[in-house]
């Protein structure tokens, strides 16, 4: 019986080979692309190489699981020449392509400001010949790649042999209690390796999202490496460049570049509460049994659009609709896609600029459908969940703390916030199972479907939000911005169909506006161009949106694969391969069974719908979904 010592030893050694030279590709990195982090300080980057080293962690296992499980394996044949010979060659191969993909983004990364994700993969791989060709210039142009990747490969090779030169073979005395010790240990060793791919023993394995969680939004290529980048975003569906229509034509039908405004910037406060699963069905403005006496009350001393459309059908996509103007054109919900690290303008990294604070407050569970780190990404300087909360007598048992207590929690804790500030409130109460706190039970009405209590509830929990609010210094220097996430299920024949359960409640409120009620068709995305507009944001920024307090007649566009809808006015378009295939007057036939578009003259529009599209995908895919300043 051989002893087992040597060969755990030896993976140890050889794995902290390849997290050594992970450090210095990161180092390297940032090195050749200092030019883009300039205000990153000396202990940011300690920390950046300290984090990473979980990032590091996960494509280190993942592409060294093979070898270490043949390592592992506690067998005297571990010790014959073919069998290392073997070995040697996976771990140089597959820790040569990690290390290649690492040099690469030291050139590649001034092209897309973002690491190598597995769509640059498919480009290379996918027949496209001009590749090969530009091979030659590639190496001219980039010979320090090459170079530091031959110097890598001379290190690791080298090492590789001289570490395994050092392993000798032990024989020891054969009994159960070292065989079964052994068996131990490789199990022990393969669910570390597990571990390691799954990035931790957190619930949901490590994703590329995840990195937000330990830096600003415009260090995390420096945190993550390029594997993880790749391997993160493999399974996840990619966009198709689309030309549709020439350049010139899309520039002419659409642009999302938003000038500055001309007037002078108001450093106003603004609040923007979204709603959990709130319908406009469920209102009054639906002309139908309403379950929100208070949001109706409000909405009489507001501006209410009467025709919202949301841009999603989950809260993962509503958000990003609502505080970034980025509508989700994807197969994956774009906070799980493979370009959710891509950089955009958001409302609290724009307002950042003016001096504003920010807070994102989501009573759920921190770590509930990744907001929290969603938030650091958006710019938000704090988010403030169920820990932050930090009282479980009101939790709720499901998603995190009731509605009523964390509202009024949150309007207190936002007196403590620096003024002028951005804050969103995202409510959960009104979410399945659709619970009620005990001693609310027979207080709200129960409807005809399972969501309509929970919505009283949370309809009341808003009040106490306002109430309490009213109370604070910042009340009167605050715009409301009310809307919903998405919205629910509907026994109803309208809201249940294409147009209808898209239809939610959008409202503006400040102590002393003007209320009235708009019938244009607007949309999430339309947030945050309109509170950019409110208050004469001076920059010129990118938004798909455009702002609700202009008489705009853009469309809302939106997407339920395979099948892009678009809203104008009262009519309603079905797109299917860049062509209106149906379209309907939902006002008069809102059931949607008289398909109107033979009697429609729609070349301008569609023409718009497909420069809009173009534009989303294209940016998406180049990450070019905000303004540069330096043009």
């Amino acid at each position: 019986m051989i002893s087992y010592k040597p060969q755990l030893v030896n993976i140890l050694k050889q794995l902290a080979l390849v997290f050594v030279i992970y450090a210095v590709c990161r180092l390297l990195f940032f090195a050749f692309n200092k030019f883009y982090f300039q205000e990153l300080t000396v202990w940011e980057l300690c920390a950046l190489m300290f984090y990473g080293l979980r990032f590091d962690a996960f494509s280190i296992a993942a592409l060294n699981s093979l070898y270490i499980l043949l390592c592992a394996l506690p067998f005297k044949f571990y010790y014959s020449k073919p069998y290392q010979k073997t070995t040697s060659i996976i771990f140089i191969v597959t820790n040569g392509i990690g290390i290649l993909l690492n040099c690469i983004d030291f050139a590649y990364f001034p092209f897309n400001q973002k690491r190598t994700s597995f769509d640059a993969v498919n480009l290379v791989f996918g027949g496209q010949s001009e590749f090969i060709k530009l091979l030659p210039h590639f190496f001219t142009q980039y010979w320090y790649v090459i170079i530091a990747f031959v110097l890598f490969m001379y290190c690791l090779i080298k090492f590789h042999y001289k570490l395994k030169q050092s392993q000798q073979l032990i024989a020891i005395d054969f009994s159960f209690p070292k065989l079964l010790s052994q068996f131990l240990l490789f199990c022990i060793t393969a669910g570390i390796t597990i571990i390691g791919i799954r990035g931790g023993l957190q619930r949901i394995p490590i994703v590329l999202l995840d990195a937000a969680n330990y830096t600003k939004p415009n260090y995390i290529s420096i945190l993550i490496n390029t594997p993880f980048s790749i391997l993160k975003s493999a399974d996840l569906t990619e966009l198709k460049p689309l030309a549709i229509l020439s350049e010139a034509e899309q520039k002419q039908y659409y642009s999302p570049i938003h000038p500055a405004d001309t007037g002078t910037f108001k450093a106003t406060n603004v609040c923007v509460i979204i709603l959990e699963s709130f319908s406009k069905e469920f209102t009054g403005i639906s002309n139908r049994k309403s379950y929100t006496p208070f949001l109706d009350s409000l909405m009489s001393q507001s501006v209410v659009y009467t025709n919202a459309i949301a841009n999603a059908k989950t809260s993962i996509n509503g958000i990003p609709a609502i505080v970034a103007s980025m509508p989700c054109f994807l197969e994956n919900h774009y906070l799980n896609s493979m370009y959710s690290n891509n950089r955009l303008q958001t409302l609290p990294n724009i307002l950042k600029e003016k001096g504003y604070s920010s807070t994102f407050y989501h009573g759920g569970t921190n770590g509930t459908m990744n907001f929290n780190a969603f938030a650091p990404l958006a710019g938000y300087d704090n988010y403030y969940g169920r820990s932050e909360y930090n009282n479980d007598e009101d939790y709720d048992g499901q998603w995190g703390i009731w509605d009523e207590p964390f509202l009024v929690k949150t309007s207190q804790n936002m007196s403590t916030l620096k003024e002028p500030f951005f804050t969103s409130i995202f409510t959960l109460s009104s979410h399945n199972p659709y619970k009620v706190p005990e001693k609310y039970h027979g207080k709200f009405s129960k409807g005809t479907l399972e969501i309509h209590e929970s919505v009283g509830y949370a309809d009341y929990a808003l009040k106490q939000f306002f109430n309490e609010a009213k109370k604070q210094a910042w009340f009167n220097n605050t715009l409301f911005v009310i809307t919903a996430d998405h919205t629910a299920e509907s026994a109803d024949p309208f809201y249940s169909n294409l147009i209808g359960q898209y239809n939610f409640p959008m409202i503006l409120y400040k102590n002393g506006i003007t209320a009235k009620q708009e019938a244009r068709t607007v949309q999430q995305i339309d947030i945050m161009p309109t509170i950019l507009d409110y208050l004469n944001y001076d920059q010129p920024y990118y938004s798909f949106g455009k702002s609700m307090l202009v008489d705009s007649k853009q469309p809302a566009i939106y997407y339920n694969s395979p099948v892009f809808y678009c809203v104008q006015d009262s009519l309603f378009y079905i797109i299917n391969n860049n062509h209106f295939v149906e379209a309907y007057n939902y006002k008069k036939d809102s059931l949607l069974t008289q398909n109107i578009l033979p009697s429609l003259q729609t070349k301008e529009l569609q023409n718009f719908c497909n420069a809009y599209i173009q534009t989303y995908t294209n940016d998406v895919i180049n990450n070019k979904t905000y303004y540069d300043n330096k043009k």
